[in-house]
């Protein structure tokens, strides 16, 4: 396969190796899983919805805007409906590892999604992803 040298910042390299290092993944293989996933979603979102989800930093807590965090949630929820989504969740399943959803249970949490379908609430902490275990939940 050819390949073609490119630059890029110093912080994301260093996001990248550790994001790799947790999915087991090479410097350039982490680089490539975003980008894959990054151009399967780009088209289903507006520009400010990506500016928005650029600017948390995959944090929705971190939106500070009620209006824009709903804005932002709907645009989420909508990917989910969307006949898109399925396109877009084959390029995320070719990926080593758990798959992460929004918790309609919990607007600022996530699931973790395992291929054998068990799903794990919880959120990310410092790019790590911490279980919560919500009390009478039968997930």
């Amino acid at each position: 396969m050819a390949s073609t040298a490119i630059k890029v910042s110093d912080s994301l390299a260093s996001e990248a190796r550790a994001a790799a290092a947790d999915s087991d993944r090479s410097l350039t293989g982490q680089i490539e899983h975003w980008a894959r996933i990054g151009k399967a979603v780009e088209p289903m979102f507006t520009a400010p919805v990506i500016g928005s989800l650029k600017k948390c930093g995959g944090d929705l807590a971190a939106i500070e805007e009620e209006q824009e965090r709903a804005l932002v949630l709907e645009a989420l929820g909508r990917l989910r409906e969307s006949p898109r989504f399925e396109k877009f969740a084959a390029v995320v399943r070719e990926s080593v590892g758990p798959l992460y959803e929004a918790d309609p249970h919990r607007p600022e949490g996530i699931v973790q999604v395992h291929a054998d379908g068990t799903r794990i609430p919880g959120r990310f902490v410092n790019r790590v992803f911490e279980r919560k275990d919500p009390p009478n939940s039968d997930r």
